[in-house]
């Protein structure tokens, strides 16, 4: 591996240079100097550079400020990594002990901060051989994919079908709804934003199972508008969002919803189960559908999952079961902290009217534009059930809210007999959320032993201690991405696999701490709250 590092933008011709000079895999680091678009100088009248000039243009159209762009795959064996001002000095952070090969003056880099034993990767992990992810949703097979493109056999087992959890609406939405404020959660799903809308142009160019034209956010109500007045002021990032009047809103989406709002002109729609059959069309990926886990034992030197099907080995296991995780066969999952969201959205047969929808439309409902001639629109939000079943009251709220979004487009929809009200084709899933919100991504502790190596926290959160973490050996988890998950699991699939191969993390310190499973365990253990059984 060669990291190659510039304080700046280097001229295209330099960058071509590198890359035709390459041996094994490269990275190219490219820091910032400051919040603005970087502009790349080629010689028009050099075909090789302005094809990669047109490439370089294209990986900064998601650009994002708050924490570091990894664009994977930029070439074959060249991953470009976009590196704004406040991550430049903490190159460490994400390179690890990787030395960094300067081109220019080197950007001065900061000491790293200390973390705490149990946020710090296992000290035995060993490289993978062959990996079990259990879980075929979007998580499970982003997981997948990044692993076989490495080399990585994997075999996937999936209690149902593919994508037919969380991960099988008709139309979700790709764009962030994010705080004006740098919180770990902002950070993360501006990362995974760009990275998810990156991954559709290389994954499936040009298919017709996803649609450009934005992402329309309204202000429904005065706390969005507040919110929405506060992004838009960042001007840094005016070409990933920015304020549009009832007017534009008209002129970008074809309908008239009488509100103002916000715009993601990279957003998209998407239909997810394509996308996860495409991730998982690999032929290092073997996929055992109606295959539920039953029980997962480590012998010291690999993994056996039992299953109705028979058992199925390997040297590392991830668990990536979405809203099944509350009842996964291995406690160290079963018991961490989840909450269980109910989703139900609605298809209908598009209108001559509802044709004029150009792009997807969110408020306190959405809407998508037609694709195969039906829109998908909902969804209601159930907190803490666990009922997947399709209900008619709830087909009814959704039929509401899209009433309240635009009502000439919902009496198109749903008047003169056409989508009749008892013969919705809609989707009703469970997704799994943590209590604060953010993903659990990362290696497993052993929770018993956890519970006896850092017992003193209980009597003093501020106890200090630095025993290494007991790890289950080589488990991970890739879990808990709420309604969001079309936006955070690739990323974190993409953290995950840095972990295991031992490879330049996509995320930041702060944010891998922020979503390490680990987070909940000590939470419960300071709070006297132990999750397990003391041995």
């Amino acid at each position: 591996m060669t990291c190659l590092a510039w304080n700046g933008v280097p001229p295209v011709h330099e960058l071509l240079a590198a890359i035709n000079a390459q041996r094994g895999t490269l990275h190219l680091l490219l820091c910032l100097t400051d919040h603005t678009l970087p502009v790349f100088a080629a010689n028009s009248a050099a075909p090789e550079e302005g094809r990669l000039k047109k490439r370089l243009d294209d990986a900064v159209q998601c650009l994002q400020f708050n924490g570091m762009n990894m664009v994977e795959h930029f070439l074959p064996d060249v991953h470009l990594w976009l590196v704004p001002p406040a991550c430049a000095g903490r190159l460490n952070e994400y390179f690890g002990d990787e030395t960094l090969n300067w081109q220019t003056a080197a950007v001065p880099q900061q000491p790293l901060a200390a973390v705490k034993p149990w946020f710090r990767p296992s000290e035995n992990r060993t490289m993978p051989e062959h990996v079990l992810i259990i879980g075929a949703g979007i998580a499970g097979a982003a997981t997948a994919r990044l692993l076989a493109d490495k080399g990585v056999g994997v075999t996937v087992l999936e209690a149902r079908g593919v994508a037919q959890g969380g991960s099988g609406n008709r139309q979700g939405l790709l764009y962030a709804k994010i705080s004006p404020h740098p919180t770990e959660q902002t950070e993360l799903l501006l990362a995974g934003y760009g990275y998810t809308r990156r991954l559709l142009e290389k994954l499936l160019p040009g298919a017709d199972c996803w649609g450009a034209g934005g992402v329309v956010h309204l202000n429904f109500d005065d706390k969005e508008r507040q919110r929405h007045q506060a992004l838009a002021a960042q001007n840094r990032h005016a070409h990933l969002y920015h304020a549009v009047s009832q007017a534009d809103i008209r002129e970008i989406s074809g309908l008239d919803f009488g509100v103002d709002g916000l715009y993601w002109p990279q957003g998209v729609w998407l239909n997810p189960p394509a996308v996860v059959r495409a991730l998982l069309d690999h032929p290092l990926i073997e996929v055992r559908e109606h295959t539920p886990l039953l029980s997962a034992q480590h012998d010291g030197q690999s993994w056996t999952a039992h299953t109705p099907s028979g058992d199925f080995c390997a040297s590392h296991l991830v668990y990536c079961m979405g809203a099944h995780s509350p009842t996964a066969a291995d406690l160290n999952i079963a018991v961490l902290p989840y909450r269980q969201i109910r989703g139900q959205t609605g298809v209908a047969q598009a209108s001559a009217f509802s044709q004029h929808l150009r792009c997807a439309v969110s408020g306190e409902s959405y809407i998508s534009p037609a694709w195969q001639n039906q829109h998908c629109y909902g969804a209601t939000f159930g907190l803490n059930s666990a009922d997947e079943h399709w209900y008619l009251e709830e087909e009814q709220e959704n039929r509401a809210a899209l009433q309240t979004l635009q009502p000439e487009l919902a009496q198109s929809l749903f008047s003169d007999g056409l989508n009749p009200l008892s013969q919705s084709p809609g989707h009703a899933a469970l997704r799994c959320d943590s209590p604060d919100h953010l993903p659990l991504v990362g290696a497993l502790g052993d929770i018993a032993s956890m519970q006896n190596v850092y017992a003193k926290l209980a009597l003093d959160k501020n106890y200090r201690l630095d025993a290494p973490c007991p790890y289950l050996p080589n488990a991970y988890l890739n879990t808990a991405h709420g309604t969001r998950g079309l936006a955070t699991a690739p990323i974190c699939a993409a953290a995950v696999v840095a972990e295991i191969l031992d490879l330049p993390n996509p995320l930041s310190q702060r944010l891998r701490t922020a979503l390490h499973p680990n987070r909940t365990v000590i939470r419960a253990m300071v709070r006297q709250q132990p999750l397990l059984p003391e041995s």
